[in-house]
């Protein structure tokens, strides 16, 4: 698989992002740029890009500090070219920062990123000029060496150009992947772990590789200061390997397939499950989705889950763990979750991911659409080709697809100041323009100390997403709240859950389903497998 992400482009990019939210203080005024930041960067964290683009915009919007504006327009920057490969998006956003806070911190990240971006996409001339531009307005800049090389090495490629026809498309090669190991965080901030299995129980040192502790009955990992105890004995380590000779592992009452990484640090203990990609489908798949569902939905759903895990792997080489076993990444139940037929659907599509242009895509998915996905620039802000709203009859008539939900204007209140809005006592709710499937582009929230606007989707999950299903909805206001009526459940990008269910009743293949709502792609298969 192609490496997407770059050590020079984590280091250039990620480094002083990451640098500024250390640095952050509390903003003053209505918005917390401290709390939005800290959010944002969560979210980037578990691989939810597109939510943390929604969230940088309203820092963008509501901040009362111009360098707080021109910060979250560089993390924007970033996270289009670096997370989801819209480099044009990304660069865009670079000159917005240039050219509307001049005097900003952020500018000199904006010219250099721009310079490296540039280069990654063979754009030589420009990256060069991006460079020259960083030298002669920054003689004295943190990144003053970096840019002297990188302007170096685009003059040579300059000379060095490949004619278009030489330029072939990325593909999907054994030898670019490695790796399809998912490293999945399945329990974090505990005191203690314990760990049990019907065979030996191996500890080893990551590092050396070697056995420093055997077992044959549970093994319980405590802290002492910041290092490793097993059973009571200090490991002098902060972080050991777990195997076993059997088929699974017991942790804390539940099983697992793989082996594990138990880590600590100043506060508490974190539990890692390495597991192959396949084996982590059979603990995803049945807790996704319903594993009595038709097996054509449930190979769909294998797809795409496959798809989303292997994007988020590789963009999260500078982590500990490429994703959760929560809804902030996919839903993973482990060994006790499998069931038969779910496991059947993942090994008859072993290995096969969906591309668009030769690339893995971000293969969002939700419960139900109501009749008609959404483009994904309505819901966030990035305008992924392949993610683009269309009619869905077989999302329109299931089960439970209609539901209400009502709201006081004191509890929205609170619900939206939760999220650091800092909103006053709100006198009505006024709805923007609508998408061509029906959703709500954003909301007004008109206060007593002013007005703010929302996208409808931020809106929803602020209030709540679990009883404000969709913005698929309806208003009528009352003078203490407001009823909300509306039809499906989730943001309605991507694969409706649901609308797979009834298209694998009617006959469709699970291609057939991708296809349907996934646009343009190709379902191909890894060649390692």
């Amino acid at each position: 698989m192609i490496l997407l992400k770059k050590s020079v482009l984590i280091f250039s990019l990620c480094f002083f992002c990451l640098f500024f939210i250390c640095m952050e203080k509390a903003a003053i005024g209505a918005y917390d740029d401290t709390r939005g930041f800290k959010t944002a960067a969560r979210l980037l964290n578990n691989g939810m890009y597109l939510e943390a683009l929604s969230v940088y915009q309203e820092i963008s919007d509501y901040s009362d500090k111009q360098d707080n504006r021109a910060r979250a327009l560089l993390f924007m920057g970033t996270t289009y070219s670096l997370y989801l490969d819209q480099h044009d998006a990304g660069l865009k956003q670079f000159d917005t920062i240039i050219k509307t806070y001049p005097t900003s911190q952020a500018v000199s990240d904006a010219v250099f990123n721009s310079g490296m971006v540039l280069y990654e996409t063979e754009r030589f001339k420009e990256a060069y000029a991006f460079f020259k531009k960083y030298l002669e307005k920054y003689p004295y800049g943190l990144r003053r060496q970096s840019a002297e090389v990188w302007a170096d090495s685009a003059k040579d490629q300059m000379s060095q150009i490949r004619k278009p026809e030489e330029i072939t498309a990325p593909s999907l090669y054994k030898k670019d992947i490695e790796d399809t190991i998912i490293r999945v965080l399945i329990k974090n901030k505990a005191e203690k772990i314990t760990v049990y299995s019907e065979q030996n129980i191996s500890l080893y040192n990551p590092f050396s590789k070697k056995i420093i502790y055997r077992s044959l009955g549970p093994v319980t990992f405590t802290k002492q200061g910041e290092q490793l105890a097993a059973n009571g004995r200090n490991l002098d380590l902060h972080r050991c390997m777990v195997k076993t000779d059997g088929e699974t592992i017991m942790i804390d009452n539940r099983r697992f397939r793989g082996d594990f990484t138990i880590l600590a640090d100043s506060k508490s203990l974190s539990v890692i499950n390495n597991i192959p990609i396949e084996q982590y489908l059979y603990g995803v798949v049945p807790k996704e989705m319903p594993s009595n569902w038709p097996k054509e939905a449930l190979k769909a759903q294998a797809v795409a889950a496959r798809t989303y895990a292997l994007y988020i792997k590789n963009k999260s080489a500078d982590k500990p763990y490429d994703v959760e076993s929560t809804t902030l990444s996919q839903v993973y139940g482990g060994f006790d979750s499998e069931k038969k037929k779910s496991n059947l659907a993942v090994d008859e599509t072993r290995g096969e991911v969906i591309t668009y242009n030769g690339k893995l895509i971000v293969a969002y998915f939700h419960s139900s659409s109501g009749g008609h996905t959404e483009d994904s620039k309505n819901v966030w802000s990035a305008d992924l080709p392949y993610l683009k709203g269309i009619p869905d009859s077989f999302s329109a008539n299931i089960p439970n697809n209609e539901w209400s939900f009502f709201v006081s204007y004191n509890d929205m209140q609170n619900r939206l100041n939760q999220y650091g809005l800092n909103i006053g006592q709100i006198r009505r709710l006024n709805a923007a323009d609508r998408s061509r499937s029906g959703r709500l582009l954003g909301v007004r929230v008109i206060a007593k100390n002013g007005a703010t606007e929302l996208k409808s989707n931020n809106f929803r999950i602020k209030v709540g997403a679990t009883r404000l299903k969709s913005t698929l909805l309806k208003t009528t206001p009352d003078h203490d709240g407001i009823l909300f009526t509306g039809k499906g459940y989730g943001h309605g990008v991507g694969m409706s859950q649901w609308g797979a269910n009834m298209m694998a009743q009617k006959g469709f293949g699970y291609q057939d389903i991708l296809k349907h709502y996934y646009q343009s792609v190709k379902i191909v298969a890894l060649s390692s497998q």
